[in-house]
């Protein structure tokens, strides 16, 4: 241990009780804290902000979620900013999402991006545990330091992971690591010259069809951001999301939001990150 920093978590339980998804537990420390569930769906879906009113995150701090939906229950989950992380000067700063989502469940969990700062080391590993027929939309989003200020790409250390488990096999796993210093941004083939990355994961019982993949596609090519959707082996798809401003990025996340939840699902679905 460092004996640096600060140690946070988030313990958020969600079952299904009649029509309505509820929050049956919630247990949060700083840098976490959560905003009470809201509903605006015959669904029952339950719509919740994630806060962080620390104003970032430093080196040494940590923050470890554990995120349960239980069988039928709908959760949208989102943060009410953007993540920043700060300079550090040896010892990164860490976040970990466990995720169990039992039969029949959904979540959507579409955090605002992360932000490095120059001088930052960020590390984050997620970890999903899911019923064959539950359904998970994630995204991961990455601003490489203030554009505005020219701070782009001289963060230190970016480092996350996501692995998904479907029935305890492992159906997904995908890694991306950064250190600046040793492979300079120039020759990111990943980012293409770009700050702003957008990485959209949707898992569930079947994998959707090559005439609605293709619907996807075509829509998404019309948009300024640069994106690509593929199908990994498990039931579902990847998007990654390429682009030079971050309102790029949220809009055409939004439009592929969108046709998951109205075009694959059969569900109605609103902007209420914007609320």
């Amino acid at each position: 241990m460092t004996g640096i920093g600060r140690d946070g978590c988030a313990e958020l339980q969600f079952i299904r009780r009649g029509r309505r998804t509820i929050l049956q537990r919630c247990y949060t420390t700083l840098p976490a804290r959560i905003i009470r569930p809201f509903y605006a769906e015959e669904s029952g879906r339950a719509y919740v902000f994630l806060l962080t009113p620390t104003g970032g995150m430093l080196g040494g701090d940590r923050l470890d979620m554990h995120i349960v939906v239980g069988p039928g229950a709908q959760v949208c989950l989102t943060t009410a900013s953007a993540t920043k992380v700060h300079p550090a000067a040896d010892v990164p700063a860490e976040q970990s999402l466990l995720v169990d989502l039992a039969p029949g469940s959904t979540l959507e969990y579409l955090p605002e991006p992360t932000i490095l700062f120059r001088a930052a080391r960020w590390r984050q590993r997620t970890v999903v545990h899911r019923a064959p027929d539950s359904r998970l939309l994630l995204a991961e989003g990455w601003s490489a330091g203030r554009v505005a200020r020219q701070e782009v790409f001289q963060f230190s250390h970016l480092e996350t992971t996501l692995e998904v488990y479907t029935a305890a096999h492992l159906a997904l796993v995908d890694r991306m690591r950064i250190d600046t210093a040793t492979y300079p941004h120039q020759r990111l083939g990943l980012w293409a010259g770009r700050p702003h990355l957008l990485t959209m994961y949707l898992l569930q019982e079947h994998p959707p069809s090559q005439s609605w993949l293709q619907r996807l596609r075509t829509e998404l090519a019309d948009h300024p951001a640069l994106a690509g959707v593929s199908r990994p082996e498990a039931a579902g798809i990847v998007a990654r999301i390429l682009g030079d401003e971050a309102e790029a990025i949220a809009h055409t996340s939004d439009v592929l939001w969108r046709y998951v939840r109205e075009e694959l699902w059969g569900e109605p679905w609103y902007a209420w990150r914007k609320l």
